[in-house]
């Protein structure tokens, strides 16, 4: 039989293809395990599922992995007992034996999306609300639109704290294809159990007009007449990478494609080919957090900090892409594969794009006697898109044939909208419609192994010389190079003012000139929080005041505001990790950069807020004898 591809179901698993050790858990796998906690009284009724992911085997078990001898793979599930409200952390393997089951103490859930669309009903069915409602003119709650996020701010002091909860703002649907975001229903929320579905308060500070203007964004609405003559991206012989699985074989570069629920698309195991040898770049490179504090003061709006990331589980609201639209050209999709609280799966058709691009000019030189030489440079494309409530968030790796990374954030959606009198905090963006100012920070791990595990950090910085012998006209400078030692050390801010940047060393391997190898950590469009340090957001979002966070690699910090942030009252991850100081120098480094932007909204991103783009660069600095570029081929007949 035909050999299937890894991730997707077949009667022959198992059988004819064995599973790499980083593959995503795929739908059987999945199935296997949801089956043998069932079996073993684990998933039961009361106890859903608040997390899944692959247990990652550690670097050495990776190294002595054989498909000949494959070492048993394994899930690890956060399991939620509403009814306790304990959560416990089970070891699972894929063909279903419970490895282990221990309690987590102190841990609390993330949302979890059944118990979500039970507070809203509960909402929906609560008396106080329904009067409410209809004192506001509308008398059909299926015009209601709801949504539910975890508490950003203070909980109110007549409302239990030690509960987990969750408030909902709203929104007026007046027609069904109505944009709901131009129609907010301020002033009016409910506060619900997620545990219990009781609607503990239902807060009403009078009526508030609702805003009226439509905010049509469907081409069957707007009439979308402005047309382009058709572009065609045509590869005759096909892409140029080759796939084994979830592994790309790209050009130089050698990588794995990885996803998990939580943080999305993940990139393992990268690889550059230079010459006769692979030499390892990174080990591991993921979004390990989202989040977005929100900058006005009504209750709308200051409540909403929420980790898209850490309490929402990013990569369970994965889209299913669709040729010519998401992406263009020789596309191969991987579909993804999901577990929902009661351990029901289900496959995300197309959840990751692949696929190569022009990128424009590569290089080029024109010498005095009028040769020219130019390349066209290509890059390849694995990227995923996410739609979580308003907001859509496009996460895109490229990898260059300069031997470059970057990371892309597409961010597009909807704004978020109240309704009210215009503000120090908001935009106005019709009569009585706002955007209320807001950020989004997003932090990287990354787990670089350049020419292997035993790294160094480094920041560089670019500074004039003192006039005098050594800058005798007044232009001269030089850079200066500080060695990170410890966690405290490298926490670091960026400075664009002399060019700060940071770079990771391999000291035990030196290129042609002796200097230690390396790559650099080249910040982009980046931000700093507004958020006091001091707010439940800055205490609960530690990472956001520093741009980079180094610390030596350990399995289990994974996440930069720790495992379970719902309603954490602050100080999980990087914040404590890094208090003990630990070593940094000639070891496994993980570096953590926090980038992101600041959205002061416009009038021009209503009612669909056109894309834009954060992220960072990873280029090599001394880590190749030359510019891989110049291995490139010129376009048959072409550009030389």
């Amino acid at each position: 039989p035909p050999r299937p591809q890894a991730g997707l179901s077949s009667p022959y698993y198992g059988l004819l293809v064995v599973a790499h050790p980083l593959d995503p858990l795929d739908d059987v796998e999945l199935q296997q395990i949801a089956a043998g906690l069932r079996s073993a009284g684990v998933l039961r009724d009361g106890v859903l599922v608040a997390g899944v992911a692959l247990d990652e085997p550690d670097k050495a078990a990776l190294a002595a992995w054989r498909p000949s001898d494959p070492p048993k793979r394994i899930a690890r599930l956060s399991l939620w007992d509403s009814a306790t409200r304990t959560m416990s952390l089970a070891y699972v393997s894929v063909d279903g034996e419970l490895l282990s089951l221990a309690a987590e103490p102190g841990a609390v859930a993330p949302m979890i999306s059944t118990q979500a669309e039970a507070a809203m009903d509960a909402a929906r069915a609560d008396p106080r609300f329904q009067a409410a409602i209809l004192a506001r003119g509308i008398r059909d709650m299926a015009e209601v639109y709801l949504e539910t996020w975890p508490f950003g701010s203070a909980v109110p002091d007549d409302v239990d704290g030690d509960r987990r909860l969750v408030w909902t703002p709203l929104w007026h649907r007046p027609t069904p294809e109505a944009n709901v975001y131009a129609h907010p229903i301020s002033g009016l929320r409910a506060i619900v159990d997620l545990d219990t579905s009781e609607v503990l308060a239902v807060e009403d500070e009078g009526i508030v007009p609702i805003p009226s203007t439509p905010g049509p964004y469907r081409s069957d609405q707007t009439g979308a007449d402005i047309h382009l003559k058709p572009l065609t991206i045509s590869q005759s012989e096909g892409a140029s990478f080759e796939m084994d699985g979830w592994a790309v074989a790209w050009e130089r570069w050698r990588l794995r494609i990885g996803f998990d629920q939580r943080e999305g698309l993940v990139i393992h195991d990268v690889r550059f080919v230079d010459g006769d040898i692979e030499r390892r770049i990174a080990h591991r490179l993921s979004i390990a957090e989202l989040v977005i504090p929100y900058g006005d003061t009504v209750a709308e709006a200051h409540r909403k900090q929420a980790f898209d990331t850490g309490e929402f589980g990013l990569g369970a609201y994965t889209n299913s892409l669709v040729l010519g639209c998401d992406c263009l050209g020789e596309i191969v999709y991987r579909d993804v594969t999901l577990m929902d609280p009661t351990g029901e799966v289900r496959v995300v058709k197309q959840g990751i794009c692949l696929h190569e691009e022009d990128f424009g000019i590569l290089w080029k030189h024109t010498d005095e006697h009028g040769h020219v030489e130019v390349r066209r440079g290509r890059r390849f494309v694995a990227s995923s898109i996410v739609t979580i409530n308003n907001y859509e968030y496009g996460y895109f790796w490229y990898f260059y044939q300069d031997g470059s990374i970057e990371f892309e954030a597409k961010l597009t959606g909807i704004v978020l909208t109240i309704a009210g009198k215009p503000g120090p905090s908001s935009t106005e963006l019709e009569p009585g419609l706002l955007a209320p100012y807001h950020q989004h920070i997003f932090c990287a791990r990354l787990d670089l192994d350049v020419d292997g595990a035993s790294n160094s950090v480094v920041e560089v910085e670019s500074e004039a010389l003192p006039p005098g012998p050594d800058n005798p006209h007044g232009a001269a400078y030089t850079t200066c190079a500080t060695h990170l030692k410890s966690e405290l050390q490298a926490r670091r801010t960026v400075d664009p003012f002399n060019g700060r940047y940071w770079k990771v060393v391999n000291p035990n391997s030196t290129n042609h000139l002796g200097d230690a190898v390396g790559y650099k950590l080249v910040p982009g469009h980046t931000t700093y929080p507004m958020a006091s340090p001091d707010s439940v957001i800055g205490r609960r979002a530690g990472f956001m005041y520093h741009h980079l966070w180094v610390t030596p690699y350990d399995g289990e910090e994974r996440y930069p505001a720790g495992e379970y942030p719902f309603m954490h009252p602050g100080g999980a991850g990087l914040p404590t990790w890094t208090a003990r100081d630990r070593a940094l120098t000639d070891t496994d480094v993980v570096l953590w950069y926090s980038f992101g932007t600041n959205h002061i909204p416009r009038t021009e991103d209503w009612p669909v807020m056109p894309v834009e783009r954060v992220g960072f660069h990873l280029k090599p600095v001394g880590f190749f004898r030359r510019s891989p570029g110049i291995d490139v081929a010129p376009q048959p007949g072409h550009c030389h």
